[in-house]
């Protein structure tokens, strides 16, 4: 009789565990699990703010050499840079009724010596003004006429700077954060999307060196994508740092 009992005990038990994983895994109940993950997200967020914020601090006094080289086809090279002007900012969102991070970014500049004087046929100027804006280049231009009084030449003066930037933007409904980098080892911008679990300070510290040139370790941590948006929620609400508006 004893043993009999028992095994239905248990079976009793077995069945009553199925039920509740089985209820813990309903539509009903995935809400606060969500819920939670998004919090997790938010939280490593607000750590790789605080993180790239004092390293941005350290970059602004310092002032440090950026071994890049970066060049626009045939016409433009910027080297001997030098990294400056570096700050971190973020904005928020209502994500349904939580208050979250939609992104952080990092910029900086990073300087070459002198201006760069380009001359180029008339006939590929406006090609070359067009690489140059999506850039980010700041420049003059100056039509060169000649005898007939045609323009034959186009003179670009280019300021001597590249503006660059970081950006993380998590997905709180995939589970993942896409990195954008623009204008940071290339003329380019491109997103590696990483899962949060990967993003920890080694991570991080392999950024900082791709910015200032010493290595390219950080671009082989996740699969590279030309375009990457976040998905949104269907209603959201921003809400912009103090010190950012954007």
């Amino acid at each position: 009789m004893g043993p009999s009992n028992i095994s239905k005990k248990t079976f009793l038990i077995d069945e009553l565990r199925k039920q509740a994983e089985g209820k813990a895994a309903s539509p009903q109940n995935t809400s606060p699990n969500e819920a939670q993950i998004r919090s997790s997200i938010d939280s490593l967020l607000w750590q790789i703010y605080g993180w790239m914020e004092e390293v941005a601090r350290y970059l602004d006094t310092l002032h440090p050499p950026v071994a890049h080289e970066f060049r626009l086809g045939n016409v433009l090279t910027f080297g001997a840079l030098t990294l400056s002007d570096s700050f971190a900012s973020y904005r928020r969102q209502r994500f349904e009724d939580q208050d979250l991070l939609e992104y952080i970014e990092f910029f900086y500049r990073l300087k070459a010596p002198n201006n760069t004087i380009i001359r180029v046929q008339s006939s590929s100027a406006d090609e070359i003004e067009t690489r140059m804006r999506v850039a980010g280049l700041s420049f003059e231009v100056s039509p060169q006429i000649n005898e007939w009084k045609k323009v034959h030449a186009v003179q670009f003066d280019v300021k001597p700077e590249i503006k660059s930037n970081i950006r993380f933007e998590p997905d709180y409904i995939q589970h993942k954060i896409g990195i954008r980098l623009a204008n940071v080892d290339r003329f380019d911008a491109i997103y590696l999307v990483f899962p949060p679990s990967q993003l920890d300070e080694d991570a991080l510290e392999d950024l900082v060196r791709l910015v200032l040139g010493e290595k390219n370790t950080f671009m082989s941590r996740a699969p590279w994508q030309t375009h990457w948006r976040p998905t949104k929620p269907a209603i959201h609400s921003y809400r912009p740092s103090p010190r950012y508006l954007g």
